[in-house]
């Protein structure tokens, strides 16, 4: 039985006026990166996904499917060459997860005039849009963790001017319990 945790480090680069990058040290050593477009100021796609996956728990989300060897850059060049719903395939058969991701990135990404259980309805709508149940973890309290984390790391963000990087983990045995260690240590409190 594994009594170390295993992680996944993911190095988000912003560089004024050109396009983001991603690096990836996965927990067995490899690496991977890509680039993203621009957000400005705005926090990019995939640490929301980050952030969401690890507040709720998600091992075969986005992060737990680069973390397996996924590389998205090489899976969006091919989904940008089909169409319909077999354009992710490179993502593996079961994609529950990725769609629970997609609807809490959905919902956090929102803007802050939601109320956390608004967020928790739209989670639910969203879920049962992709066909999927929305994940077990799911209610305000993991909402309001998620929001905290991505609270504090909108102004570290901001700041990444003209270059900087922020460096997250991402626990893939367990992701709610790394999260809410990074929360504890780096936010403060409990989720």
């Amino acid at each position: 039985m594994r009594t170390t945790p295993r992680f996944l480090r993911a190095s988000f680069v912003r560089i004024q006026g050109q396009r983001g990058r991603i690096y990836v040290h996965r927990s067995d050593g490899s690496e991977v990166s890509w680039v993203f477009p621009s957000a400005g100021a705005f926090l990019p796609h995939d640490l929301f996904h980050l952030v969401a996956e690890g507040a709720f728990g998600l091992r075969a989300g986005f992060w737990g499917r680069v973390d397996g060897g996924a590389d998205p850059a090489r899976i969006n060049d091919e989904a940008n060459r089909m169409s319909g719903p077999e354009r992710y395939r490179g993502f593996g058969d079961d994609r529950r997860e990725l769609l629970q991701a997609e609807a809490l990135v959905g919902a956090l990404w929102s803007g802050n005039e939601r109320t956390p259980a608004e967020r928790v309805e739209a989670i639910v709508v969203a879920c049962a849009g992709f066909g999927v149940a929305p994940p077990a973890s799911l209610g305000e309290a993991r909402v309001v963790a998620a929001l905290r984390g991505l609270q504090h790391l909108d102004p570290a963000w901001k700041m990444l001017l003209p270059k900087g990087t922020i460096v997250l983990p991402f626990d893939v045995d367990d992701p709610q319990r790394g999260f809410d260690a990074w929360l504890a240590n780096t936010v403060g409190g409990s989720p």
